[in-house]
């Protein structure tokens, strides 16, 4: 693919030549004055056309850096021709982009940026190796109210299918077979040779740390209009002061859903990122915690854990699912690479209340089982879609748990050991150690040993589990439910489980044991055995 901005910029070039301007030598002189005087005169006309000749190329250098349209053109299946243009009008078209572009094994990112008077305009565009295009815009300001148009066209004449997310106790799709002159909600397009997904315009406050808080009586409608090349949707990206919008959108010539499978179909719906939950060029966003700071009602903050892209892993299959999944898995495996601290963790930014006042916690703190969850998914990814970029984050992460473990690691029993579910920064206290982080940081240990065969990963995820073992019935509620933590002197945690989080990661946990050990671990079974009893006493 080319994704080209190309600034259709014309220069007239001019013949401007001096003809019949001739200068007579002077037969003598010093002698005939009036000579003298026509030899002045001439030398100043020559001056003056000579000027004449740098204001005309001034002006031209002049035309040349004014406004001018901000297209791109995609080709996806590098055939030499566009299948898709994206197009920018506004006060953009009068500004030169910074563009950098990043390449990874599976991606290739180009930022296009554009900055002027106190108005931000990007443009990151991720291409991916099955040719499809993740675009992401955002228009910012911090001023005046100035509109960027967005127009985006499939050069496919026909429309054979729409569909658009509905939300309910369960996400479904709305589909239909025509298309619609306007659209309030993301669009799924299916042609006859192209497919792609229009994303809405969205406008947000950024209210710092990670966290918009969504405006939606500034968002505005898709247009969408037909001409016999294909058809163009567009998008007003308002932005006032101290307010940004922002789209993102999907286009490709394969499926990106494949919606005769109701598995993909089904999973693709929980996935998108339409109502609960936002996809940004820097990540995944889901609803903010009202106790977190900074909050307002209707804001998202960027949760490092990437579930969904682990649980976008098991449809990478193009050929039966589509192939939304893969680009997504793959979007968020390097942002995740993107986002990771020199330390080698990644940061929840917004300030927990509750671990502020139990901890001194503050802003941007490491919370360990949304960083496994993150490492998790990133070693599955690698198993399937190797990159050496993706190893060096892992390696990073590796060597940030095992240092964590030793300088934070609390013993308990005989060699058992207890890793706090959060570090904050220097002078915060210890927290609490809950049983599905714990879990769940030594199933990530067991992996990497069963992958790689690394000793020090089994030696550390058998200590976790023998601090499990030595704990095993303070970890049983009265009730047989499961208490959520203990405390670091091991004083349970009033709050009770999850309903099934734990119980999973501890049914995994077993299957991880008898690949390492050759057999299950008992004491683990009679926690999942007490759950499961707590689960089916009727209530």
């Amino acid at each position: 693919m080319q994704t080209n901005i190309k600034f259709f910029i014309r220069k007239k070039a001019k013949d401007l030549s001096m003809q019949n301007v001739s200068i007579y030598y002077l037969e003598k002189w010093g002698s005939n004055m009036k000579n003298i005087k026509n030899t002045i005169i001439c030398f100043l006309c020559c001056l003056f056309i000579f000027s004449g000749l740098i204001h005309n190329e001034a002006a031209a250098a002049t035309a040349a850096t004014g406004p001018a349209p901000v297209l791109h053109t995609v080709d996806i299946n590098n055939d030499g021709l566009p299948e898709y243009q994206i197009e920018a009008k506004g006060w953009v078209e009068s500004v030169r982009p910074v563009v950098k572009t990043t390449k990874y094994e599976h991606a290739t990112y180009t930022y296009y940026q554009y900055k002027k008077d106190g108005r931000n305009f990007d443009l990151t565009f991720v291409k991916l190796k099955n040719g499809s295009l993740l675009y992401f815009v955002r228009h910012a300001n911090s001023g005046k109210a100035e509109p960027v148009q967005l127009r985006v066209t499939a050069l496919d004449p026909a429309i054979e299918q729409t569909a658009s997310l509905v939300a309910g106790n369960e996400k479904s799709w709305k589909k239909f077979m025509d298309a619609s002159d306007s659209y309030a909600s993301s669009i799924y397009v299916d042609g006859s040779k192209l497919f792609y997904r229009i994303g809405k315009a969205e406008a947000y406050k950024p209210l710092g740390n990670t966290v918009y808080k969504e405006i939606p009586q500034a968002n505005t409608a898709t247009t969408h209009t037909q001409n016999d090349s294909g058809h163009a949707f567009l998008l007003t990206m308002n932005a006032g002061a101290g307010t940004e919008s922002v789209t993102w959108g999907m286009l490709s010539d394969q499926p990106l859903i494949r919606w005769e499978n109701q598995q993909a179909e089904t999973k693709a719906a929980q996935l998108e990122f339409e109502i609960d939950k936002k996809l940004r060029e820097d990540g995944v966003y889901y609803a903010n915690e009202s106790t977190y700071r900074p909050y307002e009602p209707g804001s998202f903050y960027r949760n490092p854990a990437n579930i969904d892209g682990l649980r976008s892993l098991a449809f990478l299959s193009e050929a039966e699912n589509g192939v939304w999944f893969k680009n997504i898995a793959s979007h968020l495996a390097y942002t995740a690479v993107q986002t990771q601290t020199n330390s080698g963790y990644w940061e929840t930014y917004p300030r927990s209340e509750w671990l502020h006042q139990s901890y001194g916690i503050g802003y941007r703190y490491m919370d360990n089982r949304r960083n496994i969850d993150n490492a998790t998914f990133l070693l599955h990814y690698y198993w399937v879609m190797p990159d050496p970029v993706i190893k060096k984050a892992l390696d990073k992460w590796d060597a940030y748990l095992m240092d964590y473990a030793a300088r934070y690691g609390m013993k308990v029993g005989t060699d058992g050991l207890f890793v706090p579910d959060y570090v904050g920064a220097e002078g915060s206290k210890p927290s609490h150690t809950s049983l599905n982080h714990l879990v769940a940081t030594m199933n990530y240990l067991y992996e990497v040993y069963l992958y790689n065969g690394d000793e020090s990963k089994k030696l550390l995820g058998n200590r976790l589990l023998a601090g499990i073992q030595a704990t095993r019935a303070q970890w049983i509620m009265p009730d047989q439910n499961l208490y959520y933590a203990m405390y670091p002197d091991l004083t349970p945690h009033p709050y009770s489980d999850y309903a099934y989080l734990t119980r999973d990661d501890l049914v995994f946990s077993q299957y991880l044991l008898l690949r390492v050990n050759g057999h299950e671990d008992p004491d683990l079974q009679a926690l999942i055995n007490s759950k499961n009893a707590w689960l089916e006493t009727p209530r």
